[in-house]
């Protein structure tokens, strides 16, 4: 069981993020490939991911061993926008950070694989490491990353409602069933055999989603286990995880339901595109029809809306992923 003790003046910082980004998924993802968790969600996804893993990648599995804790690559590699920052992120890493992460992993299995004892001190071994994850990615999340983030971006706005209506206790109490809210401590039974607390101690806490884990968890460094980060399962139906594997949105079906420009509104938003500005240069439309349509689809419910500094910024919600999901075309994947 973790413990995470929280001061009035962390409960003004709690900070929801959708998402640490593709790479820190992805090896979440690795979790989610072995064993059988959740089968009706992700059972086709690791049969297909399986099926096409060979020799080259041993090094997953020292990543991510059958018991915890895994190799916090997650955390060396930092949230990023894309998988290219991430690397770099990790590529750069102190020699420091990398040998207490080691010296974590070796404390709880009695050594170092092999595969990862030279990541301290050489960078070629970094690389091979970095290479081996991402053509992972690209077989196993990158294809359905973008239908990923969406889900994502759609889990934040749903928390962020969560505590408009309901302030920090509400959101506190509704992020996930092995996750009580007692305050002012947060109890989080992350499954393992570890028993820690964490004082935050003003700096407030980091909440963030995940896609592929089914367990929360808390990651820190450490060398300073209190600076965490609370990671929580985003709520995933099988229906959500179906659309997410089978791919790409039919935009005729949804034109005949929502009008061609308003449909391809919503899968732009679906794919990332997230300001009104790059909507309207995505569709080669003035900013004020793309204020228009977003209207519409924020009244039906579909997307959110919200202001960061100059940009405004759009979102889909539960309903416009769900809205998604239900007109795709099946294709192959992976």
């Amino acid at each position: 069981m973790h413990r995470i003790h929280f001061t009035t003046a962390d409960l003004a910082r709690v900070r929801v993020a959708p998402t640490l980004g593709p790479m820190a998924e992805t090896l979440f993802s690795l979790t989610t490939l072995r064993g059988r968790v959740e089968e009706t969600m992700f059972g086709a996804w690791r049969r297909r991911v399986r099926g096409g893993l060979d020799s080259r990648f041993s090094v997953l599995a020292a990543i991510a061993p059958a018991r915890l804790p895994s190799f916090d690559m997650a955390f060396l590699a930092g949230p990023g926008r894309d998988l290219a920052e991430s690397a770099e992120t990790f590529l750069a890493g102190t020699r420091q950070a990398v040998r207490a992460e080691l010296d974590f992993y070796a404390g709880h299995h009695g050594r170092v694989p092999a595969a990862l004892a030279g990541l301290v001190d050489t960078l070629a071994v970094r690389r091979e490491v970095l290479s081996t994850v991402e053509a992972y990615h690209h077989s196993a999340v990158g294809p359905h990353w973008r239908r990923i983030r969406a889900h994502l971006d759609a889990e934040r706005a749903q928390r962020g409602t969560i505590l408009l209506d309901h302030g920090v206790d509400g959101l506190l109490s509704s992020l996930h069933p092995n996750i009580r809210w007692m305050p002012p401590t947060l109890h989080v039974n992350a499954g393992d055999q570890f028993d820690d607390d964490f004082t935050l101690d003003g700096r407030g806490l980091l909440l963030v989603s995940s896609f592929f884990l089914r367990t929360p968890g808390v990651m820190y460094d450490p060398r300073d286990p209190d600076d965490c980060i609370l990671i929580y399962p985003a709520t995933v139906g099988v229906d959500h995880a179906a659309g997410i594997w089978t791919g790409g949105t039919s935009t005729r079906a949804l034109a005949n339901l929502l009008g061609r420009t308003r449909a391809s509104v919503l899968t732009d938003i679906a794919d990332g595109v997230a300001t009104t500005g790059a909507l309207a240069r995505r569709l080669g439309i003035s900013s004020a029809a793309v204020s228009q349509h977003t209207s519409v689809l924020r009244e039906a419910g579909l997307i959110t809306t919200r202001r960061h500094h100059s940009n405004v910024l759009h979102t889909l919600t539960h309903n416009g992923l769900t809205l998604l999901d239900q007109h795709h075309t099946p294709r192959t994947s992976i």
